[in-house]
């Protein structure tokens, strides 16, 4: 008997295990890849895009995830902006974690890993580089505002302020080089502007006292700088130290790490950038920059709200609607199509925005005049199409 009552309890035991493991299945996880500067002089723009995916990441999962999914997020430090590491660190993510959606950054990075993520059929999803290079690139969409877009209207801005001399510096990779000679030397001209010199450097120098030596032999009206991370702040500190008091343009300014480099000789200093109002009434905007800046104690950019973005409201629906027409939510070439039955998504920005076909997206641009340290807007202009 004692046998008996033994293995009825065994059997209830596994009846029991094999009733809960039905009610209760395990949770699926949904990999996605990003390759952003974690560590080095870059490092901001790794923090805030990553906190920007992550907050968006925290509230699909809390809320259950989707299709049955939660998110995981898989990043790949390429340090000082190295490509080398940036196609290795996606290359495992593609072999190893199945990745079909990968969030990518910096101009020369991204265009490295893209015939990888093409081949592999995987999704990029570009929320911080802006090089004209990132155009028509299959599988790789750029929800920035990009050079060639962004480019002619701040050119008709310092027009209007009277500048018809410029000096150019720009960082001597894809990022700087295409619009440096393809966009801003061309259309100043055909205004009927002067380039004073056009000083390509290398990056991650703190010291650019001989390219802005030669810009100041021609006695510009304003310089444009195309560079990136700190080297902006070195380049408009070292152009005060040299007396030259007049406009710069940049492509970024971060107070956090620009700041305490250029300090007071960042003023009239401008930035030509998407408008992301993070004091918006607008539920979404409400939303994200809420539990943004509660859970990392730092002001949403437009850096972060463009990865929110990218996890939060383009990924999921992209994922639903593959699952609606019965597909695998994890194959990128299904995501990829289900990007062009409807290539409208929401947006944080406000309403919504659409991809395009060339790879580009179409948003609020504004030119920013920093002043004490932190972005004014001047002027909200029209980007081209």
């Amino acid at each position: 008997m004692k046998g008996y009552r033994h293995w009825f309890f065994v059997i209830f035991l596994v009846v029991l295990s094999f009733s809960f493991s039905h009610d209760a299945p395990a949770q699926k996880t949904y990999p996605i890849g990003a390759f952003w500067p974690m560590t080095g002089p870059q490092a901001y723009y790794g923090r805030v895009m990553s906190h920007g995916a992550l907050t968006g990441i925290d509230q699909i999962n809390e809320a259950g995830g989707v299709e049955s999914y939660q998110f995981k997020l898989i990043i790949t430090d390429y340090k000082n902006v190295d490509v080398n590491l940036a196609v290795t660190g996606v290359q495992k993510m593609i072999s190893i974690d199945k990745i079909p959606y990968v969030l990518a950054s910096f101009s020369a990075p991204t265009l490295g890993v893209q015939p990888i993520c093409a081949r592999a059929k995987v999704v990029m999803i570009n929320g911080g580089a802006y090089s004209p290079k990132l155009v028509d690139k299959p599988f790789l969409h750029t929800i920035r505002m990009a050079q060639h877009q962004t480019v002619p209207p701040t050119l008709k801005f310092l027009w209007k302020q009277g500048a018809r001399k410029i000096g150019v510096i720009y960082i001597s990779d894809i990022a700087g080089e295409m619009p440096a000679k393809q966009y801003i030397e061309p259309i100043w001209k055909k205004m009927g502007g002067t380039i004073v010199a056009m000083e390509p450097h290398q990056p991650g120098l703190t010291d650019y006292s001989a390219y802005l030596a030669r810009i100041k032999a021609g006695n510009p009206d304003a310089i444009y700088d195309i560079s990136t991370g700190q080297d902006q702040a070195y380049i408009v500190k070292g152009a005060r130290e040299m007396g030259m008091k007049i406009p710069i343009v940049v492509p970024d300014w971060n107070p956090t790490d620009f700041n305490p480099i250029a300090g007071e000789t960042s003023e009239n200093a401008y930035v030509a950038s998407d408008f992301f109002d993070r004091e918006s009434t607008d539920p979404k905007t409400v939303k994200f920059v809420t539990a943004y800046e509660k859970k990392w104690n730092e002001k949403a950019d437009f850096y972060s709200a463009n990865y929110y973005d990218a996890v939060y409201h383009i990924l999921p629906e992209l994922m639903r609607r593959v699952a609606k027409k019965g597909g695998n939510p994890l194959d990128g070439d299904q995501l990829e199509k289900a990007i062009w039955s409807n290539p409208t998504f929401e947006t944080v920005y406000g309403g919504s925005m659409k991809l395009n076909q060339d790879g580009t997206v179409n948003k609020p641009l504004v030119i920013f005049k920093i002043i004490g340290g932190q972005l004014k807007i001047a002027e909200k202009v029209k980007a081209e199409e």
